[in-house]
């Protein structure tokens, strides 16, 4: 049978109350009897009744993270990120793969309230909110991470990805690039959007050739990628270089580019929001913006963490960090 508090206070010789707060470090409690208990309770490989605890607490000690694709690098480093920080602040973290459904997010919501966790990370599919509303009307904290909806008032973790696309367009302009296209993910999506209105603000500033035929693109995947590569490829006056909206569809586009005989940068260049190792190990090595991952989780669990042990409501907050640009090799001047 697992060895109790009461069996430690026992051989202790101490009362069941001395051991509690010995276990959780309580002040008031003779420093000897302290490491004497805690080393009764090691050498029994102690381990507390979670379930009881949570009850005196209220708190499960548990947290949710739920991400759209666990299988895109971008959102496997950050639930790493997550797992690391959740583990060394005490935390079990459960993690939820919505495969970009909507149906599989509101339902996997719904478990994680029915688990009792005490707070909850999610990148959105953002088809719908209300299932994220009812989530905050409950009281429990939340944080939204890399995605965020613009009517809907909680805590977020982002990056700038407006900024970024329009430094990324200014890299290609001073290049001498003038047509270039951009290959988008899921419009509704508040990173695409914001990629998209950094692109055509620099369309507009540096009078670029404006044309809707140079967006191209709808979802995530290899397969969108390499049809929408084609598609512009395909154009009676195809761009000179390319924006690209995500790790998947760069390789799909770069797919694309290859089957119809040309080469990067010589026939066309590239930009990628691109989150993987292979960047810099490509062919042709890619030039990139990427996120600081690691910060971005471990950020998001910091807001989370503060919101959780707040013994009163406190002001939602906004974090958004710096996307890094990597000039590679996959941009030539024209």
């Amino acid at each position: 049978m697992p060895i109790t508090m009461k069996d430690i206070a026992n051989e202790a010789g101490v009362s069941v109350v001395t051991v509690s707060r010995a276990l959780n470090n309580k002040p008031d409690i003779e420093e000897n009897t302290k490491k004497r208990i805690i080393s009764i309770a090691e050498k029994a490989h102690y381990r507390p009744n979670q379930l009881a605890r949570s009850f005196r607490t209220k708190k499960t000690n548990t947290i949710g993270l739920i991400v759209p694709d666990i299988s895109n690098p971008f959102f496997s480093r950050i639930a790493m990120s997550i797992e690391i920080e959740s583990y060394a602040a005490g935390y079990n973290l459960v993690v939820c793969n919505t495969n970009e459904d909507q149906e599989i997010e509101i339902q996997s919501v719904y478990n994680l309230i029915g688990r009792r966790i005490d707070g909850l990370i999610i990148a959105p599919v953002q088809n719908k909110s209300q299932h994220i509303v009812e989530f905050i009307e409950k009281k429990i904290p939340i944080v939204l991470i890399d995605r965020c909806f613009d009517d809907v008032d909680t805590n977020v973790v982002i990056s700038d990805n407006k900024d970024s696309a329009f430094k990324a367009m200014t890299y290609l302009v001073k290049l001498g690039h003038r047509r270039i296209g951009f290959v988008s993910g899921r419009k509704n999506l508040s990173t695409v959007r914001n990629r998209r209105s950094g692109y055509l603000e620099a369309v507009q500033k540096f009078h670029l050739d404006e044309n809707q035929n140079l967006i191209a693109g709808n979802s995530f995947t290899f397969q969108s990628g390499y049809e929408a590569g084609l598609k512009l490829l395909s154009l009676p006056n195809p761009p000179t270089a390319l924006l690209i909206s995500g790790n998947m569809i760069t390789i799909g586009v770069m797919k694309a580019i290859l089957e119809r005989g040309l080469s990067i940068p010589k026939d066309i260049s590239l930009i990628g929001f691109i989150d993987n190792y292979c960047a810099p190990y490509l062919i042709c090595p890619l030039t990139s913006i990427s996120h600081p991952l690691q910060e971005m989780g471990k950020q998001a669990f910091k807001l989370l963490l503060k919101n959780i042990e707040s013994k009163k409501t406190i002001p939602f907050s906004k974090v958004i960090v710096e996307t890094q640009f990597n000039i590679r090799q996959s941009c030539r001047e024209i």
